[in-house]
């Protein structure tokens, strides 16, 4: 009996702290941030990297990183879309807890921009309209407000008129990496808190809307999702320019990094094989080979810059993230290498099968 009161106990404390409320909040009336908070974000970090409106919805693409991640670089526990509501009132939360530990020194989303995450009506010059927050379509890096025919918010106005509404308080910072914590003091609970002994027996707690609430309200960012993120940020300049989804400016993965190696090495040892097997062509074979390579318009001396160069231009590629560029070029030298090493191990063979038949003869006994 003894053991089944503490197994009780156990699981009744277990329930208690997987599932967390994320802080008294008076404007969280539904519920929104009471959920499972289990992933750690304390030392963690976000990425933004673009609003984009798709067939089911305005949505935010992310990066999302736990600890150790060298300010968005490194260690991403994936891409990921937020529908624009869920995204924005997590938002808003990170934002009044960092005004709050700056002394109102900061800014807050205004609550008249909150409730333009849902479907509003709204009366302008005797004319009745549905508003409803949405991405900024020029540029993808921003939002704006859409003007719809229904109270549904699902048939858009003609055009959107100028209402003289002020969202500038929504300041998300795309293409930026935002750390997921905020350091306080007050209150008892919060979404993914974590406790830490502070100096004079004060407990300082970590938390992290932003993050968590992203996380938990995220689905899986497609490659249409992807192409859709990188087009909303084609036409505007932003501070990492280079982190786009065109063909691989985002640093190699580790599993990327391991066949960068492979590759890298295996194509070196292609070449020194093919240089080893050169060595042991005939005078005719050579003469053959280099007649093909004038025929081609390459003058022979030229072939060792012309292999430089390649290296050169892999490494660089490589520097620059040029995924997409790096495969080709490292796969087409790996299979170019390779098919000449087999081409002239197979003219030794040949060589080799005719002396033995020209020694030996036909019957196999000395001619």
């Amino acid at each position: 009996m003894k053991f089944v009161r503490q197994l009780l106990c156990f699981v009744l404390y277990t329930l208690s702290v997987t599932q967390v409320w994320a802080g008294n909040d008076e404007n969280d009336e539904y519920g929104f941030f009471y959920f499972d908070a289990s992933v750690d974000f304390t030392e963690g970090a976000i990425y933004p990297r673009a609003c984009v409106n798709m067939s089911d919805g305005d949505f935010v693409v992310f990066d999302i990183y736990q600890s150790n991640h060298n300010s968005c670089k490194k260690k991403s526990l994936g891409t990921y879309r937020a529908d624009l509501q869920s995204f924005v009132l997590s938002y808003a939360k990170q934002q009044r807890q960092d005004n709050e530990q700056n002394n109102g020194n900061g800014y807050e989303v205004e609550d008249d921009v909150l409730q333009l995450t849902q479907c509003q009506q709204y009366y302008y010059n005797n004319n009745m309209f549905f508003l409803k927050l949405g991405c900024r379509e020029s540029t993808g890096k921003g939002f704006q407000i859409n003007a719809y025919k229904d109270m549904y918010c699902t048939e858009k106005a003609s055009s959107n008129y100028n209402l003289g509404l002020d969202i500038s308080s929504l300041r998300v910072n795309f293409d930026t990496c935002k750390n997921c914590k905020s350091t306080s003091t007050y209150s008892q609970y919060a979404a993914n808190a974590n406790y830490y002994g502070g100096n004079n027996g004060q407990y300082y707690r970590y938390e992290t809307p932003l993050c968590s609430g992203a996380y938990n309200y995220k689905d899986t960012c497609n490659r249409k999702c992807r192409n859709a993120a990188k087009k909303a940020g084609s036409s505007s300049k932003t501070s990492s320019s280079s982190r786009s989804w065109s063909g691989g400016d985002d640093e190699f993965s580790p599993f990327g990094k391991f066949f960068l190696w492979v590759l890298s090495l295996s194509g070196v040892f292609f070449l020194l094989a093919g240089l080893a097997q050169r060595k042991k062509m005939s005078k005719t074979d050579a003469v053959l080979e280099e007649a093909a390579i004038k025929s081609a318009g390459i003058d022979k001396k030229y072939l060792p810059r012309i292999l430089v160069g390649v290296a050169v231009l892999i490494v660089l590629l490589i520097l620059f993230r040029r995924k997409i560029l790096t495969w080709f070029c490292l796969v087409g030298v790996n299979v170019s290498l390779l098919a000449y090493w087999i081409h002239l191990k197979n003219k030794a063979d040949e060589r080799a099968a005719v002396s033995g038949f020209q020694l030996y003869g036909e019957s196999g006994t000395p001619a």
